[in-house]
């Protein structure tokens, strides 16, 4: 009996060895663990810091450490690709939001910025994709609505785009862009005078918003009132002296009064500031004098 006893015993003694040994790999284990996801953090947090200072190469490297200890980690993916987007590498910006979005699908963010990044590269349809799902998840997104509005426009569907612009202002009044971007949509719809309300609302809201300013300009100018816009051009040029398109539209409103020394003086201001303007700004001329002789 005692020497059963004694082998029951050693059973014990080895059962017990080996749950001890377990718990302490999987307390370890579990250290690791929390080692590794709070290097992450320190690495994600120093890369988020970095973006804000514009050290765009340093806070992709923290992300990529960030990554590293943990792969599955959505949110340094997709900031990682806002690093790249910032840079201007739209492909890799565009694999890293891909990549955040297939371990969280419900990361609305992450919509959003592929979304942009589709856009910029010309990609309307996936864009407008991206942002309908990101409002599907987060229907309080309001730039989600106003960014889906402006791909709306480019298409030329400019009851959804002023919809969408709509939708936006009711989310958040404040912001002076979504006002600019419905009074784009309204203008393209020869609805002048609804287009100079909302560029009115976004100039109250944002008095040194020059495009608002060039923009009313542009409106007034369809209304036959050369005399408003060219003072609406002549702020949008005081805040924003490097403001090309303005000095041709001011260019264009001169021509309509017969002013053909200042248009033409604006007209080669404007392409010394961005020569590429060129081809679109003949075009603008030919229609205008074509209007013109429509005139006499």
């Amino acid at each position: 009996m005692t020497g059963a006893n004694g082998e029951s015993s050693c059973r014990c003694c080895g059962l017990a060895l080996k749950i001890l040994l377990l718990l302490a790999v999987a307390s370890q284990s579990q250290a690791q663990t929390q080692q590794r996801t709070n290097l992450a953090a320190a690495y994600f947090k120093r890369g988020n810091e970095r973006i804000i200072t514009g050290n765009l190469e340093g806070a992709i490297a923290d992300y990529d450490a960030a990554i590293i200890f943990r792969p599955r980690w959505a949110q340094a993916y997709n900031m990682r690709g806002t690093a790249r987007y910032k840079k201007g590498d739209l492909d890799g910006s565009i694999v890293d939001y891909t990549k955040a979005i297939e371990i969280d699908a419900r990361l609305a963010l992450a919509h959003y910025n592929r979304g942009k990044a589709r856009r910029d590269k010309g990609d309307l349809d996936g864009g407008l994709a991206d942002y309908t799902k990101a409002i599907e998840i987060n229907p309080r997104l309001s730039s989600a609505y106003n960014n889906r509005g402006n791909i709306k426009r480019e298409k030329g569907d400019f009851d959804g785009a002023i919809s969408d612009f709509d939708r936006a202002i009711q989310l958040d009044s404040g912001n002076a862009a979504f006002y600019n971007n419905r009074g784009l949509a309204r203008r393209e719809k020869a609805d002048l005078l609804h287009a100079i309300a909302d560029y009115d609302k976004a100039i109250r809201i944002d008095p040194t918003f020059a495009e608002a300013y060039s923009n009313r300009g542009n409106a007034k100018q369809d209304l036959g009132d050369f005399d408003g816009s060219i003072t609406d051009y002549e702020t949008a040029i005081g805040i924003n002296p490097l403001f090309a398109k303005a000095y041709a539209n001011r260019g264009l409103a001169r021509l309509f009064k017969g002013d053909l020394v200042g248009a033409e003086k604006d007209f080669d201001h404007c392409l010394k500031l961005e020569p590429e303007l060129k081809s679109v700004l003949v075009e603008q001329i030919v229609r205008a004098k074509q209007r013109l002789g429509a005139r006499l």
